[in-house]
């Protein structure tokens, strides 16, 4: 089956980087690219007019929420909504977590929000919030089915860890730990990449994720990284997302995260952190000024950081800079780590955050993050077929309408779609060479009502809970309103 795409612009991949070809064409034979050009003579079994759009590679979701986000709850609220107390995190009171029908209305959600938002590759993650050790069991199948049926390219991971941070009755911050518990789950962690490596077709890989560098004691990073190395599968983890966590570190190990990291073997180019805001380079971090030495250890030993910025902007916070992480060698992917998941937007967010943390209009460009999204996520993942339009790569494709006003005259198309177009603009999404994405939509999905029970699958509910409230703290302080309801 042959498909011939016309654009009006293409972002075809050739000595080593994305070009544009006005007026180009891109032809995908089964699974793969065919052939990338001005034009093409050859015969194909279908055409599709993307005259006025734009026709890119495959965009890579490095660090995508895949279950009914909940960070949300946290916006504009004078307290924290994901503190646990102690009588959930060490009682063992109350039970919050998604599972059955509520489980699997979740995963479709997800995965369906995430092909509208331009990801062809998605590499979940879940919110632990609710979570004592692990995530429920059935997560990373029942995503690998979803996935599998929609036609997603998806990397699932069963997330673990030893230590549950909680508020103590003294309003001390502490933690529980239960490092049996984080073994049992790193067992089943492994079982799960053994189950689904290379699953549907090779469109679902997996991966380790230890889920917090501060929940895992050095002795179990260090097994995860060898068991990792051995299985051939990346790892992902949270690391020094939190001042706390970076001298919690300190205090405990004598070292900065990344050290301790270091230290231990764990960083490589099969690692992804994530976040990875606070290091020596960081003004907080108590080291001296223009101590980039954690960042250093990051750039030579080849790992990659995975960067968010819609979430940590919603937190007042940002990272000290992305344009500074990839100057100094450091591969910087991105994500959406909450809702909305659109690229563009994360994409728009990464730049403009940039540019204010540097002072510097001309930091943070369109060119970096439109990187970011493809063959830097690439790279991430140990890949050279995905991520680029060339002959041989995955046929993962995404097309964004350029023609509705509100983008305007577009000078250049990478500008506009990271300045002007939002995740609604993305018309159509490829995977494979099968359309996962047709008119803004996913096909065979009834949008109306996967909301509905994704409304109704929802943990926490303003005004009421399902299941066992685990903060202790009543919904007014949890669900602030705006103004008030009448």
């Amino acid at each position: 089956m042959r498909t011939l795409i016309q654009g009006g612009w293409v972002v075809g991949f050739q000595n080593g980087h994305h070009a544009i070809i006005e007026d180009g064409v891109v032809v995908l034979e089964d699974d793969a690219v065919l052939h990338v050009g001005p034009s093409f003579d050859g015969t194909v079994d279908e055409t599709i007019d993307a005259k006025g759009k734009l026709v890119s590679p495959g965009w890579i979701n490095i660090h995508a929420v895949a279950n009914i986000d909940i960070q949300t709850l946290g916006l504009d609220a004078s307290q924290p909504a994901f503190t646990s107390p102690r009588a959930y995190a060490v009682d063992n009171v109350g039970d919050v977590e998604f599972t059955g029908d509520r489980l699997r209305t979740s995963a479709l959600f997800s995965v369906v929000e995430l092909l509208k938002g331009g990801a062809t590759t998605i590499v979940e993650i879940s919110t632990m919030a609710p979570s004592r050790f692990e995530v429920p069991r059935d997560e990373a199948p029942v995503l690998a089915e979803v996935a599998g049926e929609l036609g997603a390219r998806i990397y699932v991971s069963h997330k673990f860890r030893a230590g549950k941070r909680y508020m103590d009755d003294d309003g001390v911050m502490k933690y529980h730990w239960d490092e049996e518990a984080a073994r049992n789950a790193f067992e089943y962690a492994k079982s799960v990449v053994e189950e689904y490596e290379g699953a549907y077709e090779d469109r679902v890989r997996t991966m380790l994720f230890p889920y917090q560098f501060d929940a895992c004691p050095a002795e179990l990073l260090r097994d995860v990284k060898i068991a990792a190395r051995e299985m051939g599968v990346p790892v992902h983890m949270h690391t020094s997302q939190s001042l706390f966590e970076f001298h919690d570190c300190l205090r405990r190990y004598n070292k900065t995260p990344v050290q301790l990291l270091d230290s231990i073997g764990f960083l490589d180019e099969r690692t992804i952190l994530t976040h990875l805001i606070y290091t020596t380079a960081h003004p907080a971090s108590g080291f001296p000024t223009g101590d980039i030495s954690d960042l250093r250890l990051v750039a030579d030993r080849g790992a990659n950081v995975a960067h968010c910025a819609v979430v940590y902007a919603r937190h007042g916070k940002i990272l000290g800079s992305f344009s500074r992480y990839r100057e100094m060698g450091i591969n910087v992917p991105i994500g959406t780590d909450t809702f909305p998941q659109d690229l563009i937007t994360e994409m728009r967010w990464a730049a403009l955050a940039c540019k204010w943390t540097d002072r510097d209009r001309n930091r943070g460009t369109a060119r970096e993050v439109f990187n970011a999204v493809t063959v830097d996520g690439a790279r991430a993942l140990g890949r050279d077929d995905i991520g680029r339009l060339a002959p041989g790569a995955k046929a993962d494709v995404v097309i964004v309408d350029f023609t509705p006003l509100h983008i305007g005259p577009v000078d250049d198309p990478i500008k506009a779609l990271v300045y002007t177009a939002s995740g609604t603009d993305i018309e159509t999404v490829i995977v494979d060479g099968k359309v996962v994405v047709k008119e803004g939509r996913v096909p065979g999905v009834d949008e109306s009502e996967l909301v509905r029970k994704a409304s109704e699958a929802h943990m926490w509910q303003k005004g009421r809970f399902v299941g066992q409230n685990p903060t202790g703290r009543p919904a007014e302080v949890l669900f602030p309103s705006t103004y008030e309801v009448m």
